[in-house]
């Protein structure tokens, strides 16, 4: 719920980022004393490497530790990734690693473990870090986090067209399934929950093999995955 006690939607979220942006791009004013909401800069980093899955479909440890890397020190401007660890994570916070478990297309455990040592190299305790998907609301790692890291594998989502970042957050609340209606328009709530308000320091969408069709809300097949290798 926002200040003034409506519910912010998946739709609320992007409009506030998008008015100001589109207007500039299209020539227009915004009228003085009108606000076009919040606009924040968001730099987005893409890293693809060709060795990141081998022709098994299997996923390179060495090649993902180095695609984070690059990531990392090119995200946040910095010479060596480690200096960009320490701009998002404290020695003193308690870190929360919001992996997806989805069957077909899970979060590789080599991620999970590359972007783990690296939280653990600034100085975070291996007892402060935990990571999980649909555990989260019982996990006392997450029910006292001060730091979460999203990541996830992008895909095509049966009701909410994709599954990103946003969508990744959903296993926040009790009832997941409420917030599938209206093509899961009320996404963007759970960012507002006390559980994760101001807490994601990091987003990683995934893109190793990104499923791009799927027929019905469970459907997958590797024939409509794509080795993007990003």
């Amino acid at each position: 719920m926002g200040d003034s006690g409506k519910a912010i939607t998946r739709r609320d979220f992007l409009r506030g980022a998008t008015y100001a942006t589109l207007a500039a791009a299209i020539g227009l004013q915004i009228e003085e004393g009108k606000s076009a909401g919040p606009v924040k800069k968001t730099r987005v980093v893409l890293v693809r490497d060709s060795g990141a899955i081998d022709a098994e479909g299997g996923v390179n440890a060495r090649v993902i530790e180095r695609m984070l890397d690059q990531a990392m020190a090119s995200l946040f401007d910095k010479k060596e990734s480690s200096d960009a660890w320490k701009t998002i994570v404290d020695p003193k916070d308690v870190v929360g690693i919001k992996s997806n478990v989805w069957g077909p297309l899970p979060t590789p455990e080599e991620v999970e473990q590359v972007i783990k040592s690296r939280v653990m190299e600034v100085g975070v305790p291996e007892r402060n870090i935990g990571i999980d998907d649909r555990g989260v609301l019982r996990n006392p790692i997450f029910l006292k986090a001060t730091a979460l890291i999203n990541v996830r594998p992008f895909k095509t989502h049966h009701w909410s067209g994709v599954g990103g970042c946003i969508k990744n957050y959903i296993m926040f609340v009790p009832e997941p399934q409420q917030y599938h209606g209206n093509s899961c328009a009320d996404l963007a709530a759970i960012w507002r929950l006390p559980l994760v308000r101001d807490k994601t320091r990091l987003n990683i969408l995934l893109l190793l093999t990104p499923l791009f069709h799927g027929i019905g809300p469970h459907h997958f097949d590797m024939t409509y995955t794509w080795d993007y290798k990003g």
